[in-house]
């Protein structure tokens, strides 16, 4: 019986131990998954659009350089294979173009007379003494202008009686200056010959201030209405006059002045008249060419003369100026236009301003400048 007891005793412990066993073990509960941290996505790339390709158009290549073509004065159509590099004249104010556009004697060859030349050509062009001449006018050393090597021969329609010899020895001649002498034709012969040299962009500047003068002039001159009647004398003689077809009238105009001749005619040349004829003009003012074989004094001093109001006004002028002259067709005409303003209008026009333009024309062609005292300009 006490065993069935301890046997009892024996299950009920082991069943109480088994019973605490299974209360103080504990299934673990699931854990949640563990979360990662989120990644920012990549931003996206902004979409470009691409602009819309245009077809492409064809460059044309720039043409290879071509012969120079140039028609002269007299409409002759003169051909050049490639700019003219060695030039010579036997008319001394045509060659003052090439002069002009080279800024000195880049161009230079040959001189047609140096001894009627100015002081300017000795300043402004190296190795001036040693330029050789072929000659004046129509006595042309043709041996002379083969032997330099002369790539272009330059003349004045005066001239072109000249141009079958040229051609025969196969150089190329070209017709520039128009013997009705105007600013257009200073313009024309600019720009003919600069197109020669490949100089167009410096023969465009030097019309420019041409242009100026002229603008300036006219602008001042707008309300004027006493304009003084003017004879511009020859420089071979004081009984020669400039007609209307030369420059010098035009300079006359430009000026705020009215040419006195009248009655007589001519193209590109002073014109000789008798000194009745003078008198009958009776100018207000005479000029006479700073190259002139005859002095003021000569004109003041002849008895034959007294009766003419700018004599007895002594109203007498040389034209400007020492070093080359104003008064030709060449590009210092614009330096003739604002002395004449200056002379017939000093009140509009002054000394001082004068000289400004003077200064910015030879700086522009020489990059040099000069004094009044060396342009004999009082």
């Amino acid at each position: 019986m006490i065993t069935s007891k301890k046997n009892l005793l024996l299950t009920l412990m082991l069943a109480l131990t088994l019973l605490i066993s299974a209360c103080g073990v504990q299934t673990p509960s699931p854990q949640p998954a563990t979360e990662q941290p989120e990644v920012p996505a990549a931003p996206e790339e902004p979409v470009v659009e691409e602009p819309a390709q245009e077809p492409t158009e064809e460059v044309p290549a720039e043409p290879a350089a071509g012969p120079i073509v140039v028609v002269d004065v007299i409409g002759r159509e003169v051909t050049l294979e490639k700019p003219a590099t060695k030039l010579t004249s036997t008319h001394n104010p045509t060659l003052n173009a090439a002069v002009v556009l080279g800024g000195g004697g880049k161009y230079l060859v040959g001189f047609g007379n140096k001894s009627m030349s100015r002081a300017l050509y000795e300043q402004v062009i190296e190795g001036f003494e040693e330029l050789p001449e072929v000659g004046k006018g129509s006595n042309i050393n043709m041996e002379s202008v083969i032997a330099l090597g002369t790539d272009l021969v330059i003349l004045p329609e005066r001239h072109q009686d000249l141009v079958p010899q040229f051609e025969a020895a196969n150089i190329p001649v070209l017709v520039i200056l128009d013997s009705t002498e105007s600013f257009d034709t200073v313009r024309q012969t600019l720009t003919l010959l600069s197109t020669a040299l490949g100089e167009e962009a410096r023969a465009e500047k030097i019309v420019t201030f041409l242009d100026a003068q002229l603008e300036t002039a006219e602008t001042l001159l707008k309300d004027v209405t006493e304009k003084p009647s003017v004879v511009f004398l020859g420089s071979s003689s004081a009984l020669s006059v400039a007609p209307g077809s030369m420059i010098q009238t035009s300079l006359i105009e430009a000026g705020g002045g009215v040419n006195a001749v009248s009655g007589v005619d001519g193209v590109g040349k002073f014109i000789d008249v008798s000194i009745e004829q003078i008198i009958s003009w009776n100018p207000e003012v005479i000029w006479i060419p700073q190259y002139a074989d005859y002095t003021i004094d000569d004109l003041l001093n002849d008895p034959a003369w007294s009766s003419i109001s700018a004599i007895q006004n002594k109203r007498v002028y040389v034209f400007p100026s020492s070093i080359e002259p104003w008064d030709q067709p060449t590009a210092a005409v614009g330096l003739g236009v604002a002395w004449a303003l200056h002379n017939l209008h000093p009140d509009l026009y002054t000394k001082e301003a004068l000289m400004q333009n003077v200064d910015e024309f030879y700086t522009i062609v020489y990059d040099k400048t000069f004094t009044a005292e060396q342009l004999g300009i009082e």
